[in-house]
């Protein structure tokens, strides 16, 4: 279920249009609201984690309010109850609690076995206190607020159309609300720019309505908000990447660079001058140094998440004759450009690539003699629409063999790490010793700055016993113990991370609890909301268990999506343009397909959904990464759309069955708002499995429209 899906089957038995001549003006409405709710949704996924940074660890939460509240919307309007009056208003409620909670300390649970990347300790006793749980619930409630109106303007202008018309004109806004903000994310535009628009966009839809244009005189104190939490200092400013809010400031031999709010990287100077006059980039330059005495040659060097230029610069000051330099944010590497002393960027042995890591391993055959994995950031997510960090695929098993494959004889990998937790270092060094058949060396470094741990491994083939000897050697005789079993085999004490399960942050394969806790809250708060716009006791009657799980499938099918394709070709912003892109197309051609009658078997839909999902299951993604790359877009793609295609063409067939339009969808609401928190278990199940979880419930969807179809 998506806008798609749900606006175009809330009133099924309609064929013929009510107006003879064709609405114009509620098409340009249809289309705009249809494009706004997109539009915000992507908005608010972007700006509140990047504000609230609590709300990045809880996966799919902007994403599920909008399922919901565009839902509830469209239930009360099916029922006369206009709420589109609302949308300024609770915009600008929903940002003055954003700028509140930006500046309180979030106390956040440190011994669930996950390791949460956000302030420790209270930086003032002046600063308010709220726990976790607490303010991912206001925000959660307040985000869902918002797209309460947008549903119902939807649904306000969808019946003046033929059925075909109105599909294609809510798609058609779906798609141009995606690209737009993929638009002002290319050009790296600031929120007060994307919320400019929207509320222009917004304030010209209702300029007929006189109540409603009366309620955006709010929208300029929300635009007032949004500015208002810009940082622009005299030694930096703030920008806007197509990942992140970054924040940077230049000092005099250091620059500062901060994403969403968290710390990210010190671009040091790394001059003669510089490092006599600083202690502190005296002794970076020595640790960044440190693992070089292992390279048997630094002719040809890669460097993975280059980010501004100090694991570049090293190379280049080590006799670097040739390095590729990959970083996944062009804004980062910008500012690289820009303010590194050295101007890394700049050297002719020097070239840039900005892509995923991953990525560029797969499309590169080119063999190195280092492979650096800077101090990528391993701790802020990429949208909240999955449950995968940024850079978690880079730490998996699977990673890590390709870097061995890239590296020539006598190769080594240097990796840098800044692990809060040791369970993390230990998860690293266990990895790398399984994949290179060794132990790697590792160096422990307190007090900690830009790295804590360094590892170096593939160098036991070029040193002798004798290299052991030189005074000058760093010390890296630290190591973590582990067993080796009966079979000659390691036994890691940790699961090590793997691309079906890619949790490097995670101690342990489990859920922790406050995940419980806050699914807990948000189905008791989508049922109870549900439940009141739907009109109270009728929900209860006769539970539409068919589309509540039709529901839950979906949603969880089109989270899994963007997992899938950030392995296959990167988890970069463009992958999930794409991808979601192709799920509304997809929906498109489902409503198409059930509006021509070309498949109304629903026994037919169901075998072809599942056949779909299993292969996917049992398909392995990576093996995708041999082919060519246009046939791993055209499988990808396939795998990717195929299960939404026949999940989207068995909404519509059973919604059109069913008489209680906002009764039946708010049974579907519900079970999107399950699916959607069902990625959780990808933690204790991997993501595989996912596609097993997607297949129980489109099998109990169709146990119980079997049941409906068996006479009592």
């Amino acid at each position: 279920m998506d806008a798609s899906t749900t606006t175009s089957t809330l009133s099924p038995a309609e064929t013929t249009p009510k107006r003879d001549v064709f609405p114009v003006w509620s098409a340009f409405r249809l289309l705009g609201f249809s494009f706004l709710l997109l539009f915000f949704e992507v908005a608010l996924i972007r700006f509140i984690p990047a504000h609230v940074q609590v709300v990045s660890y809880f996966i799919n939460l902007v994403l599920i309010s909008a399922f919901l509240g565009m839902g509830v919307g469209m239930i009360l309007q099916a029922r006369g109850r206009t709420t589109v009056i609302g949308f300024a208003p609770l915009l600008l409620v929903l940002m003055v609690v954003v700028n509140y909670f930006s500046n309180v300390w979030v106390q956040v649970p440190q011994a669930q076995g996950e390791y949460l990347w956000t302030t420790v300790v209270k930086p003032s006793e002046a600063v308010q206190t709220w726990g976790m749980e607490t303010v991912v619930f206001v925000v959660f409630v307040l985000s869902t607020m918002v797209f309460v109106p947008l549903g119902s303007g939807i649904v306000r202008e969808f019946d003046r159309f033929r059925p075909l018309v109105a599909y294609s004109v809510n798609i058609l806004g779906s798609l141009l609300g995606l690209a737009a903000f993929s638009l002002f994310s290319w050009l790296s535009m600031p929120p007060v720019v994307w919320f400019s628009f929207g509320s222009v966009y917004f304030a010209a839809l209702c300029v007929d309505n006189r109540r409603v244009l009366v309620s955006t005189l709010c929208l300029p104190v929300v635009l007032f908000l949004v500015y208002s939490l810009g940082h622009n200092g005299k030694n930096g400013g703030e920008l806007w990447s197509p990942y992140y809010k970054i924040n940077y400031s230049v000092h005099e031999d250091h620059f500062d660079l901060s994403v969403n709010g968290s710390f990210h990287q010190h671009a040091l100077n790394f001059s003669d001058e510089a490092v006599a006059r600083s202690p502190y980039n005296r002794r970076v330059m020595k640790d960044f140094s440190a693992p070089y005495h292992f390279a048997r040659s630094v002719e040809r060097v890669l460097v993975l998440g280059a980010g501004t230029g100090n694991d570049v610069t090293i190379a280049l000051h080590h006799g670097a004759k040739h390095v590729d330099a990959v970083e996944i944010d062009r804004e980062i590497l910008r500012l690289g450009k820009q303010h590194h002393f050295q101007k890394p960027y700049a050297d002719s042995r020097v070239k840039v690539y900005n892509d995923d890591a991953r990525a560029f391993l797969k499309k590169n055959k080119e063999k190195y003699d280092v492979i650096v994995l800077g101090t990528l950031d391993s701790q802020t997510l990429l949208s909240s629409m999955s449950s995968v960090r940024l850079d978690n695929y880079v730490y998996t098993r699977e990673s890590f063999e390709s870097i061995r494959d890239h590296l020539k004889p006598g190769g080594v990998l240097i990796l840098y790490h800044l692990s809060g937790k040791f369970f993390i270092a230990e998860k690293i060094y266990t990895t790398l010793m399984e994949v290179f058949h060794e132990q790697p060396l590792m160096r422990y470094i307190q007090p900690s700055h830009l790295f804590n741990f360094t590892f170096v491994a593939g160098w036991s083939d070029q040193i002798d016993e004798s290299f052991w000897d030189d005074p000058a050697l760093p010390a890296f005789q630290e190591k973590f113990d582990v067993p080796i079993g009966p079979d000659g085999k390691l036994v890691p004490k940790y699961q090590i991370p793997t691309d079906n399960w890619p949790y490097l942050y995670l101690q342990e394969p489990k859920v922790p609890s406050h995940y419980f806790s806050v699914g807990a809250f948000i189905l008791a708060f989508s049922l109870v909301l549900v439940w009141w716009s739907a009109g109270g006791t009728k929900l209860k009657h006769q539970p539409d268990w068919t589309l509540f799980l039709l529901g839950a499938g979906f949603l969880l099918l089109e989270t899994k999506s963007v997992t899938e394709m950030s392995l296959l070709f990167g988890s970069t912003w463009l992958v999930n343009v794409l991808v979601f892109s192709s799920i509304l197309v997809m929906v498109l051609f489902a409503n198409l397909v059930v509006i021509r009658r070309w498949f109304e078997n629903r026994n037919l839909q169901f075998g072809l959904l599942m056949v779909t999902l299993l292969i996917c299951y049992l398909a392995p993604v990576e093996n995708l990464l041999a082919l060519p790359l246009g046939l791993q877009w055209l499988v990808g793609s396939l795998l990717v759309a195929l299960p939404i295609l026949f999940s989207s063409i068995l909404f519509a067939i059973v919604f059109q069955t069913r008489h209680a339009a906002a009764l039946a969808l708010g049974y579907n609401v519900l079970g999107a708002v399950l699916g959607g928190l069902m990625e959780y278990n990808a933690m204790l199940l991997g993501t595989k499995p996912l596609y097993l979880l997607s297949m129980i419930m489109y099998l109990g969807a169709f146990y119980f429209l079997r049941k409906e179809a068996t006479p009592a």
